[in-house]
């Protein structure tokens, strides 16, 4: 499904000074993959505007239009349908998350939902009221390592930082 669509306000605010402009600069079309309509993959040809940005004191000259909660600097797809993308990335990883977005019509290899995966922010670590430590080795005899678990909370298991030797000491309370 193919969507044209073009923003209907009479001018655009810069998004380094936050000034109003009215001068329109040049126009182009803008290609947003968006979430899919009943399985068909949606496409959405956006005709936006760059401005002049007026304020001497502003270190852009032009910018383009960007449409709140749709858009943002330079993505080929729309809010949603990366949010839903990233979700899906949580939840089934690389190929099996392909391919339930590609039934879902919406086309995204398993790279792309890692490497969105990976953008996201790390979630805020509270304290930890269960805390299971493993020690194993990576190549026996010659480098150790311990794992962290934080029982009861999200975030997935880390490794401890500190010295190689199998020492409890900078675990003690």
């Amino acid at each position: 499904m193919l969507v044209w669509a073009r923003v209907a306000a009479e001018g655009g605010v810069c998004p380094s000074c936050g000034g109003q402009s009215w001068r329109v600069h040049s126009r182009y079309d803008r290609g947003l993959a968006d979430v899919a309509v009943a399985g068909q993959p949606v496409l959405l040809r956006l005709q936006v505007r760059r401005f002049f940005c007026d304020d001497i004191d502003c270190p852009v000259r032009t910018f383009a239009e960007q449409v709140d909660g749709l858009t943002s600097k330079h993505a080929r797809r729309t809010s949603p349908s990366r949010t839903i993308l990233e979700r899906i990335g949580l939840a089934l990883a690389g190929r099996a998350g392909a391919h339930l977005a590609a039934r879902l019509g919406m086309a995204a290899g398993r790279s792309t939902l890692l490497r969105l995966v990976h953008a996201l922010p790390e979630p805020e670590v509270g304290t930890v009221a269960v805390l299971g430590v493993d020690d194993f080795a990576i190549r026996r005899g010659r480098k150790y390592a311990t794992l962290l678990i934080g029982r009861g909370h999200p975030s997935p298991p880390r490794r401890a930082p500190g010295p190689q030797g199998r020492h409890a000491g900078h675990l003690a309370v």
